[in-house]
């Protein structure tokens, strides 16, 4: 029997399996080719807060991607670059294999300066993050985009001058997708003078992070550049072109969909009776009693959680009587992408009628407004068992708070045995750390 107000799989829906034929070859010759013809290229910068630049002056002006926007415009002045944004601190790759072709592919790049790789922080679900981030490799290089991954550093890394490395749980994992995928790198332990100037004296730790024990100041994130910078050029130097593995290092993911609460500002006419989700004769989603859809908040904590520039709109809960919303898919991870303020209600995730996990609505950072990711992971998925199933997104109602919900992602994780693969090693709360930014 259909579930009542069953989300049909009727947006996004997309097997991340790169394309056997690539229409061109993922290669920093022919970016660097066409880009001395004084072509159009468009530049993406995908990653969290590190690629934001949380905490400088200016983000759009003294972080790292306009230095590294800056280089390229020098580096070839005959260039007409479109430069790209896709970075949402406290993110890490299980969202980021939902928002790719949102945030990133709509923007058909030419170059990709992809993060994750710190906010990726280990724990039980290591092995997820890298099938979701090899996802994301194998997906940009198999449409010949070329990638250069950026591996940052927390400040609270650096302090350990001796073994910086020490902590950072996906760092190994990911410098082998970048052997195996052949890809760019800028490594900030290892590119740059980051880590000779901290050794030699030329700076201090104080000066780099002034503000918090994560996120750098302005200087820091010029020392991030030169890192990028010097693994672009490099790549360009050495003529890099990014190669396809036949079988995935980590693990892959399928069955993506990504169902979205589309909202318009000027509708046509009322919605009539659906399922929620679907569209109904207006063109409008359909959501179902005790939920209405509405545009997305316009201010935020910071300008990198403003949730309008992620989501296209809400579904929204607010009540007394429990409404779960329900999808039916293939899946064995699903995740809840949306919106809180500090009243935000508590809700629970369900895979038929068994609870997966319940989930704080509220983000956490304070009074204030906030994008939020709650995700969760059904048990046998690390052997990639996957099935079709109904997954219930439940609201725990106060009669005060909201619960607001922009997309309902599910997708099937492929993990592969593999040497190597990344172990449990202790997690990294990367809400908490970014939660913990200073002005």
């Amino acid at each position: 029997m259909k579930p009542k107000f069953l989300v049909p799989g009727v947006a996004l829906a997309v097997a991340l399996h790169a394309a056997a034929e690539p229409p061109r070859p993922a290669s920093f010759a022919e970016f660097d080719r066409r880009a001395r013809a004084g072509e159009t290229l468009s530049v993406v910068f995908f990653g969290g807060s590190l690629t934001w630049s949380a905490n400088a002056s200016d983000p759009n002006a003294t972080g790292f991607r306009p230095l590294v926007a800056e280089h390229l415009r020098a580096r070839y002045p005959a260039a007409h670059f479109r430069f790209h944004d896709a970075a949402i601190g406290g993110t890490g790759s299980t969202l980021g294999v939902f928002r790719l072709d949102r945030d990133v592919l709509a923007h058909g790049p030419d170059l990709v300066f992809l993060d994750f790789a710190c906010n990726d922080g280990g724990g039980p679900e290591a092995l997820a993050q890298s099938c979701c981030y090899e996802a994301i490799l194998r997906r940009l290089v198999g449409r010949g985009v070329p990638v250069v991954q950026m591996f940052f550093t927390f400040g609270f890394w650096a302090r350990n001058l001796d073994d910086p490395e020490n902590g950072h749980a996906q760092l190994a994992a990911y410098r082998r997708l970048a052997d195996a995928y052949a890809t760019g790198v800028g490594d900030v332990y290892r590119d740059g003078p980051l880590f000779p100037d901290l050794r030699a004296g030329r700076t201090t730790m104080e000066q780099v992070w002034p503000f918090d024990d994560a996120h750098p100041g302005d200087l820091g994130y010029r020392y991030f550049a030169a890192a990028g910078i010097e693994g672009f050029d490099r790549a360009v130097s050495n003529g890099v072109v990014c190669r396809l593995p036949e079988t995935p290092v980590f693990g892959d993911v399928a069955d993506v969909a990504r169902r979205d609460f589309a909202w318009r500002e000027k509708p046509r006419a009322e919605p009539g009776p659906g399922a929620a989700g679907e569209e109904g004769q207006d063109g409008r989603s359909v959501v179902p009693e005790g939920w209405t859809l509405r545009p997305t908040y316009r201010t935020s904590l910071w300008y990198d959680g403003l949730s309008s520039r992620w989501l296209d709109g809400v579904a929204v809960f607010s009540g007394t009587n429990r409404a779960p919303i329900k999808v039916r898919a293939k899946a064995n991870l699903v995740g809840v992408f949306g919106e809180a303020d500090e009243k935000a209600l508590d809700g629970e995730i369900r895979a038929g009628c068994k609870p997966l996990t319940a989930f704080r609505g509220n983000h956490g950072a304070g009074a204030g407004r906030l994008f939020i990711w709650r995700q969760a992971l059904v048990p046998g998925w690390e052997r990639g068992e996957s099935e079709e199933r109904t997954f219930a997104i439940d609201p725990v109602p106060d009669g005060v708070g909201e619960l607001r919900i922009g997309a309902i992602c599910t997708a099937s994780l492929l993990p592969v045995e593999a040497e190597g693969a990344p172990a449990p090693a202790g997690a990294l709360d990367v809400d908490a750390i970014d939660h913990g930014r200073q002005p």
